[in-house]
């Protein structure tokens, strides 16, 4: 029942349960919900909500509603931190849990430590036969949430070219529906997300992939806020460019010109990026 958080809410911006209520459902009805006595149906909440000018997503944001399990702090802590021993150590308890349980939860947390471990280490440290399991429930997925969006964002790297590209390919087809949800956050993870991915079919030279998958981001239409992402895809096409043709002026040029607009951050996240490809241009002999 959230009836009470939805009462500190009508509070705070001094609306009378009079006001809130009137054309929806009695007064009567609205106390015992704010009060946690009785449900009220899933429409009549949605009309209440709009009528104290709070969405759906503010609501489940600013209540303690929470459809995930609670994740254990030491896994939090071991996303957070560069330890590899800790990191290694949370990683393998994390996939005995799974092995117990077959939750697919504690499967999405464990390839979320091995994803870690792949970016530090570039070992992939998620065991085939879970690897494979992985794969299969993000393909047999038909409407892609924050849920499965984050879930796939966050064990990216441990997938192949085709697996990659498959799966962002039908986010992208999805972005329609997740507009219909009015909310911008999943459009920031699934930019941030394929963003990712495209990186890593670059680092594997499978630019085909990459750069139809560029294309099709730059397809979408992005709020001001997420402007910064033209920038990173701006980036990821002369990193293509690069793994192409050798040819490195461009990247560095870019990267310094976002050194000079003072964003040293971004600046080097993208150098370490363009070293990491260029080791691997070296390396493979691409």
């Amino acid at each position: 029942m959230y009836g009470h958080e939805f009462k500190e809410l009508r509070l705070e911006q001094g609306i009378t349960q009079k006001e809130a209520c009137s054309g929806i459902c009695s007064e009567s009805k609205l106390s015992r919900w704010e009060n946690d006595q009785v449900e009220v149906e899933f429409s009549t909440a949605m009309k209440l909500l709009n009528r104290i000018h709070i969405t759906s997503h503010e609501f489940m944001g600013w209540s303690k509603f929470s459809p995930r399990p609670e994740i254990d702090p030491e896994l939090s802590e071991a996303t957070e931190k560069e330890n590899i021993p800790f990191l290694k150590r949370v990683t393998q308890k994390q996939l005995t849990k799974y092995h117990k349980n077959h939750n697919k939860f504690d499967l999405f947390m464990a390839a979320n430590l091995c994803n870690q471990l792949f970016i530090i280490e570039h070992k992939n440290y998620l065991p085939p036969i879970d690897q494979k399991k992985l794969f299969a429930i993000f393909s047999k997925v038909n409407l892609w949430s924050q849920y499965y969006i984050s879930a796939f964002g966050a064990s990216i790297f441990l997938f192949n070219p085709k697996q990659i590209y498959g799966s962002s390919m039908q986010i992208i087809r999805n972005i329609d529906r997740l507009k219909e949800a009015e909310t911008s956050f999943n459009l920031e993870i699934i930019m941030g997300s394929l963003s990712d991915g495209i990186l890593r079919l670059i680092s594997l030279n499978e630019l085909s992939y990459a750069q139809k998958l560029v294309k099709e981001l730059k397809k979408i239409e992005l709020p001001q806020y997420l402007m910064f992402f033209t920038l990173t895809l701006t980036y990821l096409q002369k990193a293509i460019d690069y793994m192409k043709n050798g040819d490195d002026k461009p990247i560095l040029t870019l990267i310094s010109e976002v050194l000079d607009l003072g964003c040293s951050v971004q600046a080097t996240t993208y150098l370490d990026m363009f070293k990491y490809l260029k080791a691997q241009r070296k390396k493979y002999n691409f």
